[in-house]
């Protein structure tokens, strides 16, 4: 393994997990990190600290380290060390993954002037006995073996305790003192802030002579609250006659579309999914696994077998939406919003086809995933000889399980967008 970079396995990541405690869906489960901000399962915070001190052969006369996560690391790729400032008092690293800088770090070997807060309000306050942890298990003779002891309570303590489920450690501060805190592992927190809107918890973790200040984002689980449609919207799914395909019905949209169109009990509805599995049942549903980048002929199939249908397309790449500078990114974007889509309007031109496309509002208009939605819709837009009738709705933020964030916003489901914006009730239903 080479000096400057290391990488971090998913099973090392299921192994931490088991030894530590910290079993947060996040790190292990990897249809809920397929569901994620992050497209995929992302290693522990702390497991990233220890692999990089194990790497550096950390000196056990440190004052203070300062951790800063910019992102999740992801697993299975190389994570570079990057030494940005070197002198005898002072360390800074950066650690870079994917051309992204995912973590800053500082060393420092001098008194440093930070100062133990006192937290305004204890929240929660934990006493751990300490663990017994088997040295071959991810320690290191580089760290000292208390450091060890504390990191692994505080994973566990972020993952499992408070805030638990859905949290991440955002910044954490370790100062080496000259003197004992404490024999046991002792951590409080504050959910001042919390209370106060703002996503974020304060910690203090004390054990001998580390001091650990930590803060940790709270990323609330998403709660789609799916009224019964209005009359009117159901009385539209009803007067339908052609078939209908959606492609990537298992979540979002497609998902809340797929529950909707389910009303009409006179056509034959085609779902597909990637990974998601679709657990509803219903006589009129059919239900296909599909990865439309490798088999789209399978789409084709479909189309020739149900037409005269209603394509709605809502298949979605899941990447690391921060990796702008990997051309893989703008390759893939490229090809589920521009080249698909084209592949399958022109194939359906024989076929008597409507195609249902979703843009965006273009909140942020530079973003790739906007600029490459503009770009669709003008190839689309230009298409020659097209017998197939095109719909292109823009379509604002809504509430979906890919708009988890780390600060939940109050925005409207799909459905009722469609009952109150008159242009995309039209779309949807072809009514223009």
């Amino acid at each position: 393994m080479s000096l400057n970079k290391f990488y971090i396995k998913k099973k090392e990541g299921i192994n931490f997990a088991k030894i530590s405690g910290d079993n947060n869906s996040i790190h292990i489960d990897e249809i809920y990190g397929y569901n994620s901000i992050y497209g995929e399962n992302i290693a522990h915070g702390v497991l990233v600290i220890l692999k990089f001190l194990k790497k550096i052969k950390i000196k056990k006369n440190f004052s203070y380290i300062k951790v800063f996560f910019n992102e999740g690391a992801k697993y299975n790729h190389k994570i570079s060390l990057k030494k940005i400032k070197k002198g005898k008092k002072k360390l800074s690293y950066e650690l870079v993954q994917l051309n992204n800088t995912i973590v800053r770090i500082e060393l420092g070997f001098f008194p440093n002037d930070f100062k133990i807060r006192n937290l305004e309000k204890i929240s929660l306050e934990r006493k751990f006995h300490t663990p017994n942890i088997k040295k071959k298990n991810f320690f290191s003779n580089y760290i000292p073996s208390e450091l060890n002891i504390a990191l692994y309570k505080l994973t566990e303590y972020v993952g499992t305790i408070f805030p638990g489920e859905n949290s991440l450690i955002s910044e954490i501060n370790i100062s080496n003192l000259n003197f004992n805190l404490s024999d046991k592992v002792i951590i409080n927190s504050d959910s001042t802030l919390l209370k106060k809107g703002f996503p974020i918890i304060e910690n203090r973790l004390k054990y001998k002579n580390y001091n650990i200040q930590f803060r940790t984002y709270v990323r609330p689980k998403l709660k789609i609250k799916l009224q019964k449609p209005p009359k009117k919207i159901i009385n539209e799914i009803n007067s339908i006659k052609e078939n209908v395909l959606i492609i990537g019905a298992s979540s979002g949209i497609g998902n809340d579309l797929l529950k909707l169109f389910l009303n009409n009990k006179k056509i034959k509805i085609i779902a597909t999914y990637y990974k998601n599995k679709i657990l509803i049942k219903n006589k009129n549903l059919i239900i296909k696994k599909l990865n439309i980048e490798k088999s789209v002929s399978l789409v084709y199939n479909i189309i020739k077998r149900y037409s005269p249908i209603i394509i709605y397309y809502f298949a979605t790449p899941k990447i690391l939406f921060k990796s702008i500078k990997d051309k893989n990114f703008i390759k893939l974007y490229n090809k589920y919003f521009i080249d698909i889509p084209i592949k399958l309007i022109k194939f359906s031109n024989n076929y008597e086809c409507k195609f249902f496309y979703p843009s965006t509002t273009y909140n942020n208009s530079l973003s790739e995933y906007s600029l490459i939605k503009l770009k669709a819709e003008r190839k689309i837009k230009k298409l020659k000889n097209n017998k197939v009738r095109i719909n292109i709705a823009k379509i604002p933020g809504i509430n979906t399980r890919q708009t988890l964030s780390m600060i939940s916003k109050n925005l409207p489901n799909f459905r009722d967008l469609i009952f109150q914006d008159g242009e995309i009730f039209k779309k949807i239903f072809f009514k223009n």
